[in-house]
C-alpha cells in the first residue's frame, strides 16, 4: 500500500470498534495458582492474560497492537485503571448476550466481590508516568530477564524477602514475550510476513532495526497502560541513526514509521510525549526523530500524543523554527516548555541535576523526572475560588448550602482587611491540607496491596532495590496540586480589598449578598469591579504584586507537605477542562465573573481581563517565581491565522516565545484560532472540521467542543503579533 494511502486509511479507521472476545484467563490462572506466594500468583494470572491476547490487525497496519480480549476480570493496566478489576459493565453485557454462561458469571462475580471485601482491596489511584522505555529498546526482553536475574542475585543475601518479587518479574516478562508472539502469529496468518518477523524478533531479542525499536517501544507503552510515551526522540533516535548510517533505511521510510506510531498513540490517547531539549552539558539533544515527529504532528493533525517541545538557549535554530512552523500551521502543539527554568525547578524540588535535565512530560503537561518518578502528577485538582466563597459565607458553600469549610466568621464581623484575609487563608490552607492528607492516606493504604510489575521494570531503581513502583522503589515520590482558577482568586481578593476596605463602596456583607444573587440589580458594581479594579496580566504593579504574593504563599504551603514516601508536594496551574467544570460549581466572584462562568483557564490572566496587549501579559507572567514551583505554569496564547501566515509573522512568533522564555517563563500553549475564525466555525462546522485549539493541557477540534467550551475559547484574549 502506498504510504500516503496507508496513513489516510488508518487515520480514517482510528476509532473503529473492535468486536470483543470473551475469555477469563486471569481468573482461571488465579484460581489455579491458589497457595502460591501472592506476588507470584498475581504474576501468573497477568501472564496468562497476556498470553491469551486476541490481536486484531487493521488493513494497512505496519505498527500493530490491538487486543479484542475483554474479560470480566483483568489484571492489566490502562491509563486510569490499575490493579485487579471486576468489569461490571462487561458482566451485564455478557449476562444479556450469553445466558448459557450465567452460572459461570455468577461464580466469578461472587468470588471477586467476596475477595475484594475480605482483603479490603482498594483500587489504586490513577498514576501518570513517563517511563524508561529505553530499558526494553536497548536490552530487549531477554536482556531485561538478565537484568532482573542479576539484581535478584545481588540482593539475595541482604533482601531475601524480595525473591518472590523478582520471580514475579521474570514470570511477567514471559507473558510479554507471549503477548508479542500472539501478534506475530496473527500477522503471519494474514500474510504480513515482515510484520510477523519483526514481532518474532522482538519477542526475545533487542531490536536490531529502527522498525523493531518503534514496534517494541509501542508494545511496552501499551502494556504499561498507554499513558505518556515520554522522550521518544531520545530512546528511538539511536536506532534510526544506526540504520541511516548502515544504509538499511531511509528518512522517508522512517517518517512513515513515525507517522504510524503517532496514529497508534492517538488510537490509545497517548499523553505527554516529549521532544528536543538539552543534554547534561547544555548542548542540544534534538535529532532526526525530533524532526520526523514535528513533521508527523503537522501532517496528521491529530490530538495525541500531547507533545511538548523543550526549548533552551542552545536549541538548534532550524529545529526550533520548524516547531514554530508546526504551531503556526494550526496543529495546536507542540506545547513549548523552557529548560532554562524547568531544570532549576526540578532541582528546587529535590531532583538530582543529572536527572533533572532528563525530564519528560506526562498527563496534561506536568513535568516528570523521566523514568524515575512515582505520583499521579494529577493527584489533586482544586478549585482556587472555593475557599474565598467559604470565607465570605462562614464556611458554607453558597451553591449547595452545605457547611464545607471551617467557621471563620460571618462577613458582617470583618472590620479590617487583614482579618478577612486571615479567614480566607485559613479556608485555603485547610482545603489544601485536607485533600493532600486524603491522597497520602489513600496511597499509603495501597502500599503492599497491589504491585505494578511492568511499570517497575521501566522505572529506574525499582529492580535494583527489589521494591515495587508502588512501594517506594522509584527515585522520586512526588505530589502535585493543580490550583485551577488561581488568577480568578487573586483578582477577586484584590477587588475586595479595593472596593470594600479601601474605598468603602459597600460592606463585605453587602458584597456577599450581591455575589450570592449573581449580581442581580448590581450591574454597575459588577462593571466597576470588572473594568476598573486592576487585573493580573496587564503589567499593573498592584495586581501583579498581589498575585505574586498569594501565589508564593500557596506554593510554600503546598511545599510544606510530604508524600507518603517523604517526597515533595508542589504547585502547578494548567486549567484544562477544570476551568469550565469548576466554573459550573462556583458562584459569582468579586472580579466581575458571573455564576457558572469559567474560572481562569491557565496560570495567566483570566479570560478577557488582559486588555493592555501581549507585552503586558508576558511582563506580568514573568514576575511569578516560575523556577520555584513544580509546574507547569501554563500560559495560553491565541493568535489568528493571519498573524503567523507570513515569514514576518513567523519571525515575530519565534521572538515572542524566546523573549518569554529568556524572561523566566515556564510553558506556552498556543492556539492559532482567531475569534472570527471560531465564530465562523460555529456557524458552518462542516467547513472547519480541522480547526484545532489548545483547551489547556490538551488539544481539541473546535467544532467538537461543547458550546460552553467554545464560548470559553472565544472569550480568551486574542494576542496580536
Amino acid at each position: 500500500m502506498d504510504p500516503t494511502q496507508r496513513i489516510e486509511t488508518l487515520k480514517a479507521s482510528l476509532f473503529e470498534s473492535i468486536a470483543p472476545v470473551w475469555d477469563e484467563p486471569f481468573h482461571e490462572a488465579w484460581m489455579a495458582a491458589e497457595g502460591e506466594d501472592p506476588l507470584v500468583r498475581l504474576a501468573m494470572a497477568q501472564t496468562a492474560e497476556l498470553a491469551a491476547a486476541r490481536p486484531v490487525i487493521k488493513p494497512g497496519e505496519v505498527i500493530i497492537g490491538n487486543n479484542a480480549l475483554r474479560p470480566v476480570v483483568s489484571g492489566l493496566s490502562t491509563t486510569f485503571s490499575y490493579g485487579i478489576r471486576l468489569d461490571g459493565e462487561r458482566l451485564a453485557q455478557l449476562r444479556e448476550e450469553r445466558p448459557e454462561a450465567k452460572a459461570r458469571l455468577d461464580e466469578i462475580e461472587a468470588y471477586w466481590t467476596g475477595w475484594f471485601a475480605e482483603t479490603d482491596y482498594r483500587q489504586p489511584m490513577q498514576m501518570h508516568a513517563a517511563l524508561a522505555y529505553e530499558f526494553f529498546v536497548d536490552r530487549g526482553i531477554d536482556g531485561m530477564r538478565e537484568y532482573v536475574r542479576h539484581w535478584r542475585e545481588v540482593n539475595a543475601a541482604e533482601r531475601p524477602e524480595s525473591d518472590a518479587y523478582y520471580q514475579a518479574l521474570l514470570i511477567v516478562l514471559d507473558g510479554v514475550s507471549e503477548f508479542i508472539l500472539r501478534h506475530a502469529e496473527v500477522a503471519r496468518a494474514a500474510g504480513l510476513d515482515e510484520v510477523a518477523e519483526v514481532c518474532e524478533n522482538i519477542s526475545h531479542a533487542a531490536p536490531a532495526t529502527f522498525y523493531e525499536a518503534v514496534q517494541l517501544s509501542y508494545f511496552i507503552f501499551w502494556l504499561c497502560g498507554h499513558d505518556s510515551p515520554g522522550q521518544i526522540d531520545r530512546y528511538l533516535g539511536p536506532a534510526l541513526d544506526r540504520d541511516l548510517s548502515a544504509g538499511t533505511t531511509t528518512l522517508a521510510r522512517a517518517q512513515e514509521l513515525i507517522d504510524l506510531l503517532f496514529l497508534k498513540y492517538e488510537e490509545k490517547i497517548g499523553y505527554g510525549a516529549t521532544i528536543a531539549g538539552m543534554n547534561a552539558d547544555g548542548s542540544d539533544a534534538s535529532n532526526e526523530v525530533t524532526r520526523l515527529s514535528l513533521d508527523a504532528i503537522e501532517r496528521l493533525r491529530i490530538l495525541s500524543p500531547r507533545t511538548a517541545f523543550r526549548w533552551h538557549k542552545n536549541v538548534d535554530p532550524a529545529v526550533f523554527a520548524r516547531a514554530c512552523e508546526v504551531i503556526a500551521s494550526g496543529a495546536s502543539y507542540p506545547a513549548l516548555v523552557n529548560d532554562e527554568v524547568m531544570v532549576p525547578s526540578l532541582i528546587e524540588r529535590g531532583v538530582a541535576p543529572e536527572h533533572a535535565v532528563e525530564y519528560s512530560f506526562v498527563g496534561c503537561g506536568q513535568t516528570y523526572p523521566h523514568g524515575r518518578g512515582h505520583g499521579s502528577y494529577e493527584d489533586l485538582v482544586l478549585n482556587s475560588a472555593k475557599p474565598l466563597e467559604w470565607a465570605l459565607n462562614d464556611g458554607v458553600d453558597p451553591m449547595t448550602g452545605e457547611q464545607v469549610g471551617a467557621r471563620t466568621g460571618a462577613a458582617e464581623g470583618f472590620a479590617a482587611w487583614e482579618d478577612f484575609e486571615a479567614a480566607y487563608r485559613r479556608q485555603m490552607d485547610e482545603y489544601i491540607t485536607r485533600h493532600v492528607d486524603g491522597v497520602n492516606a489513600y496511597r499509603g493504604a495501597n502500599v503492599g496491596r497491589w504491585t505494578d510489575f511492568l511499570r517497575s521494570m521501566v522505572t529506574y531503581s525499582c529492580v535494583e532495590r527489589g521494591l515495587d513502583w508502588h512501594a517506594g522503589g522509584a527515585d522520586y515520590s512526588e505530589g502535585m496540586v493543580d490550583m485551577v482558577g488561581l488568577t480568578t482568586l487573586t483578582d477577586s481578593m484584590l477587588a475586595i480589598r479595593r472596593a470594600v476596605f479601601e474605598e468603602g463602596r459597600l460592606t463585605l456583607a453587602e458584597l456577599r449578598d450581591v455575589l450570592n444573587a449573581d449580581w442581580d440589580g448590581a450591574e454597575a458594581l459588577r462593571k466597576y469591579l470588572l473594568l476598573r479594579v486592576p487585573k493580573f496580566g496587564n503589567d499593573d504593579t498592584e495586581a501583579d504584586e498581589f498575585m505574586v504574593a498569594e501565589f508564593t504563599r500557596i506554593n510554600e504551603h503546598i511545599r510544606s507537605h510530604k508524600t507518603v514516601f517523604g517526597g515533595p508536594w508542589g504547585l502547578d496551574v494548567i486549567g484544562w477542562s477544570g476551568s469550565m467544570e469548576f466554573g459550573r460549581n462556583t458562584g459569582a466572584t468579586p472580579d466581575g465573573r458571573r455564576r457558572y462562568e469559567c474560572l481562569a483557564d491557565c496560570a495567566g490572566p483570566a479570560q478577557g481581563r488582559n486588555v493592555r496587549g501581549l507585552s503586558a501579559t508576558l511582563a506580568s507572567m514573568m514576575k511569578l517565581p516560575q523556577d520555584k514551583v513544580h509546574g507547569p505554569l501554563a500560559l495560553s496564547l491565541r493568535f489568528t491565522t493571519k498573524d503567523v501566515s507570513t515569514p514576518e509573522g513567523l519571525d515575530k512568533l519565534r521572538a515572542v516565545i524566546e523573549a518569554y522564555f529568556l524572561g523566566g517563563g515556564q510553558q506556552l500553549q498556543i492556539s492559532i484560532a482567531g475569534t472570527e475564525e471560531m465564530k465562523a466555525a460555529r456557524l458552518e462546522p462542516e467547513l472547519h472540521r480541522d480547526l484545532m485549539v489548545r483547551v489547556g493541557g490538551f488539544s481539541a477540534y473546535f467544532t467538537q467542543l461543547e458550546p460552553c467550551f467554545q464560548d470559553d475559547m472565544i472569550a480568551r484574549s486574542e494576542a496580536g503579533l
